[in-house]
């Protein structure tokens, strides 16, 4: 439990360090609440111990005022153990950006019933993370001062306090407490399985109607064309997002412009080559999930034959129980080798090129 302890203070802290959308966030945030509500469940175990066992006697020369100061620390240590990681569960309950917790990022973990239904959840998730801020904060002081009274009693007063912690074997102690540990261990490990088969899964999201559009720098003004027909093929689970995936299809042949102009020669073969390649693609690669509730995709792009590993943001809004994803990215359109033939360069087109895209999605 103090590796345990120790190791999701670090994480915690460092977490704060990171970019709200960066990936590794999000990945750190749910083995932080994975192992958080492991450490709650042992703290359970160690308590029952407690209860159960009578704690070893104060060193007879020790002064009062260590017996005092052990006493609050053990208190305020059992205490943390607890208010720490419920203060951390609260937090994701009450959250705005409502992630989902899963343990070892497999079995679903449930929010508190009633947090989420608060009116104001932004002002409560503002109180709670004080909250957790504070226990975890008070956690480090305890802990760094129970360390130093424990290397003080081995190295200064070289009494036993630090070595009767280790079982004692004569007495069955270790035997017991294995035994314990391994019955709450299975119980728990039980309790949590029976959960994720009980419970509902997480709904799959699949897409349905779909826009694609473009938008060039021409002449120095922001230009854009649109693929009125294209077909985006979408199954997002955030509960196994390794099994999620993302594919489009437009039709290069439909593509339109306000500008007449820039409409006419985007199928000839310089630029879209819509006789040669009818069919631009986008098939995704991997998808990972953001802290901030959006998702990042990786996949290839494959316009004129000409495949190019892309990376987006992945946006869904939710008005009204209607989700919509959106998103967009920047490409080269010399790398894909459109109009090279009659804009080699971008003194009058812009090499870079926005695409962007939005669909339905249903459950």
């Amino acid at each position: 439990m103090a590796f345990l302890i120790v190791g999701m203070l670090i994480v915690g802290k460092y977490l704060h360090q990171l970019e709200p959308t960066d990936p590794l966030r999000f990945e750190l945030t749910q083995w932080h609440k994975t192992f958080g509500i492991l450490i709650l469940f042992l703290a359970v175990g160690r308590l029952l111990w407690r209860l159960t066992h009578k704690s070893p006697s104060h060193p007879a020369n020790a002064p009062k005022w260590e017996h005092v100061l052990a006493n609050i620390s053990h208190f305020a240590l059992y205490a943390l153990m607890f208010i720490a990681p419920i203060t951390g569960w609260m937090l994701v309950s009450v959250s705005t950006l409502n992630i989902d917790t899963l343990l070892f990022n497999v079995i679903p973990w449930p929010h508190l019933p009633w947090l989420p239904d608060l009116a104001d959840r932004e002002s409560a998730e503002s109180l709670i993370h004080e909250m957790h801020e504070m226990a975890t904060g008070v956690l480090i002081i305890i802990l760094l001062l129970h360390i130093a009274g424990a290397l003080k009693h081995h190295f200064v007063d070289k009494d036993t306090v630090l070595t009767r912690m280790s079982p004692n074997k004569e007495a069955g102690t270790g035997k017991t407490m294995f035994t314990l540990f391994a019955v709450l261990g299975l119980g728990i490990a039980g309790a949590v399985i029976a959960y994720a088969q009980l419970s509902t899964p997480t709904v799959s999201l699949k897409a349905g109607n779909s826009a694609v559009s473009a938008v060039a720098s021409i002449m120095g003004e922001a230009t854009e064309i649109s693929f009125p027909e294209s077909t985006v093929t979408a199954s997002i689970d955030p509960s196994d997002l390794p099994s999620s995936s993302l594919s489009a299809t437009v039709e290069t042949a439909s593509v339109t412009s306000t500008n007449l102009q820039v409409q006419g020669p985007l199928p000839d073969a310089d630029w879209f080559d819509s006789a040669t390649h009818p069919q631009a693609t986008f098939i995704s690669d991997d998808i990972t999930g953001a802290a901030d509730g959006s998702y990042l995709v990786t996949g290839t792009l494959s316009i004129k034959g000409i495949d190019q590993k892309q990376t987006f943001t992945l946006s869904i809004q939710d008005t009204d129980g209607n989700k919509k994803a959106s998103g967009e990215f920047t490409i080269d359109r010399s790398a894909y080798q459109l109009g090279l033939e009659s804009q080699p360069n971008d003194d009058y087109v812009s090499n870079d090129v926005v695409i962007a895209f939005e669909f339905s999605l249903s459950e």
